[in-house]
């Protein structure tokens, strides 16, 4: 027992977590270092693997990729993973600065974020299950009986189990809620511009609200969707622009093959019977008003890319007339799908951000203390020069 004791009591000198706290140093050299981490539950992380551990560890593999690995590096871009490291210009940092622990809820002491103050929102999320279900069984019943080839109905399968795929993904993805440990970064530390949440009673990043529904301040808020429970902001904005690409592609798609079995139909093979054509009468009902919903939506959520300028600061600006003077600039793609391999974007994974302090508009004193002690070490290990490399996120 004494020894598991000095064990875990040499592991807790070593974690950077119980050091001494962050502070600025006026000295330091101009190097800019930046986080690289995964969006929602995935915290930022740590940069203080070592060459030399890595070595070690594939010393006890005999040198043999993991399937874990495998998979990590086919997600990750080849161009950061060479670039990455004491010497490169990015490191990883996924250390978990939150506690682990399985339950739901908006707080930083919940380990699965739910929203449960909104018993509307649940049932609306729970409707969106429900009507996608539907026009599933609806079409696969329509293949049963002849009335479209059965290959379509597997490719209408495949899209509803997407759009399901993504709605998950957004209701249950923090979508960027500021910690109470928040801290400005150090660009946002040169200008005079700062704020804080006179609810949270923590640092309120720029384009930031808080959501009195979810009851947390949400960088780069778009907007709460009681469709999926949860807000929309910089952590899960690709889960939820995915959702709704693959809602409407069901929606064209259930209404061309629908119109395909009523123009071209001409057997008895391929007509309804009478319960299918009272099943195909709500789909087609269905899949107008989702069609028209999911449009405007994309074309909301595509103008707020293209401007900055998400729906709460842009009808804030329309109330006040001052959308001409707005400052906001175009969101890069990379800070809403990633710097992962392009054919990630399509599926409901994490985005992978290139320096996930300055998407989300805030750091942590944690992940600047990794950064303080990896920017001493790359100081030491040059002999105290200042060209220790310009680290970036990975």
């Amino acid at each position: 027992a004494d020894r598991n004791f000095e064990r875990r009591n040499s592991k807790m000198q070593q974690d950077v977590r119980y050091r001494q706290p962050y502070r600025d140093d006026p000295n330091a050299p101009p190097v800019q270092l930046e986080s690289f981490a995964h969006a929602g539950l995935a915290s930022p992380a740590s940069a203080l693997e070592t060459t030399e551990d890595w070595k070690k560890q594939q010393g006890r593999t005999g040198g043999r990729t993991s399937v874990l690995q495998y998979i990590s590096n086919c997600c990750t871009s080849s161009k950061i993973t060479d670039d990455e490291g004491p010497n490169g210009r990015y490191y990883r940092d996924d250390f978990n600065d939150h506690a682990w622990t399985c339950n739901f809820g908006t707080t930083d002491e919940h380990g699965i974020w739910l929203n449960q103050a909104d018993p509307a929102g649940t049932v609306m999320a729970m409707m969106v299950w429900i009507l996608l279900g539907y026009s599933c069984l609806t079409i696969t019943l329509l293949a049963q009986t002849g009335g479209i080839p059965p290959y379509q109905s597997f490719i209408y399968t495949i899209l509803v189990v997407l759009a399901l795929a993504c709605h998950v993904k957004t209701s249950f993805t923090d979508p960027g809620s500021v910690p109470a440990a928040a801290v400005p970064t150090e660009e946002q530390r040169k200008t005079d511009r700062l704020s804080m949440c006179s609810q949270c009673q923590t640092f309120k990043p720029p384009l930031s609200h808080h959501c009195r529904i979810c009851n947390r301040c949400i960088s780069r808020m778009d907007h709460h969707c009681p469709w999926m429970n949860n807000c929309v902001g910089a952590a899960n904005l690709k889960h939820f622009f995915l959702f709704l690409i693959y809602t409407w592609s069901c929606s064209v798609y259930c209404l061309l093959l629908l119109g395909w079995n009523y123009f071209f139909c001409a057997s008895e093979d391929c007509e309804f019977n009478l319960v299918l054509t009272q099943l195909v009468r709500i789909m087609t009902f269905l899949c107008v008003g989702a069609f028209l919903f999911t449009s405007s939506m994309i074309m909301n959520v595509i103008y707020g890319i293209l401007t900055g300028i998400g729906t709460i600061d842009r009808l804030k600006k329309k109330a006040t007339n001052t959308m001409s003077e707005s400052e906001e600039e175009p969101i890069p793609l990379t800070d809403i799908f990633g710097i992962g391999p392009w054919y990630t974007w399509p599926f409901p994974v994490d985005p992978l951000f290139d320096d996930f302090d300055r998407v989300m508009g805030f750091s942590t004193p944690q992940r600047l203390l990794r950064e303080q002690i990896l920017r001493e070490q790359g100081m030491s290990n040059s002999g105290g020069g200042v060209a220790i490399g310009n680290y970036s996120p990975v």
